[in-house]
């Protein structure tokens, strides 16, 4: 108990010096500040997961990578920066593939009001977002699409989670997957058009908060009791 709880209270330590570092400091230094956080999420998982899965910590050391080339020079590796973000979605998604089941996923529950207005709002985000950032990165089409394609499908991946209700902390996916279409969309934005120590700041709150919660899903999930949600939906 006593590892565990200075493994989460580092981890928060380190949240905090991420934070002191984009106030008050240049956004280089997060090159050698940044990655210590994935690292101790890897950790954590590693010291408090029964069954773990060597994917997880391979997808914490592509997001340090790619957090060093975000703030090494965003232009100037943004297709080495693209192919990153990419295979950690992927591997995001083949780390989750065992808690999603197509069967449990109500038809009833993907066209309801909140789901339809979910889906136009980030349709909406994707589309403001590529044509403001478009002109400054327009020789890099398909990495925009590559970075594009693997983060809705892993926001997908989390949706459909969170929707079938079949894993407690569901909800975590979603938040994690919240703070991705946030990151991805305003570290654009900050890199290539309007560059904003606030949005600094906030660009790497956000990050940091959504993998946490996705690492804290794997930590603290298990399947809901089917007396449950029998009770729920019936």
């Amino acid at each position: 108990m006593k590892k565990i709880n200075v493994t989460y209270i580092l981890i928060y330590f380190a949240f905090f010096i991420v934070i002191c570092v984009t106030i008050f400091f240049d956004k280089w230094i997060l090159i050698y500040v940044k990655p210590i956080v994935p690292i101790l999420l890897i950790f954590l998982y590693q010291s408090l997961v029964k069954k773990t899965n060597f994917l997880f910590p391979i997808s914490m050391l592509v997001i340090a990578v790619t957090d060093v080339f975000v703030y090494l020079d965003f232009v100037t590796y943004f297709p080495v920066i693209a192919i990153l973000i990419a295979l950690f979605y992927i591997l995001c998604i083949f780390l989750l593939k065992n808690f999603i089941s197509i069967k449990d996923i109500k038809l009833n529950r993907l066209i309801s009001p909140q789901v339809i207005v979910s889906v136009l709002l980030i349709g909406y985000l994707v589309f403001s977002i590529t044509g403001l950032v478009l002109p400054k990165i327009i020789n890099f089409i398909g990495s925009i699409i590559l970075i594009i394609v693997s983060l809705l499908l892993f926001a997908t991946v989390c949706f459909f989670i969170y929707v079938a209700n079949r894993y407690e902390k569901s909800i975590y996916l979603f938040i994690a997957s919240c703070c991705t279409l946030f990151v991805d969309a305003f570290i654009a934005i900050n890199e290539l058009y309007y560059y904003s120590r606030l949005f600094t700041t906030l660009i790497n709150i956000v990050e940091i908060t959504g993998l946490y919660f996705f690492t804290i899903f794997f930590v603290e999930t298990k399947l809901v009791k089917k007396k449950r949600l029998e009770d729920k939906y019936l």
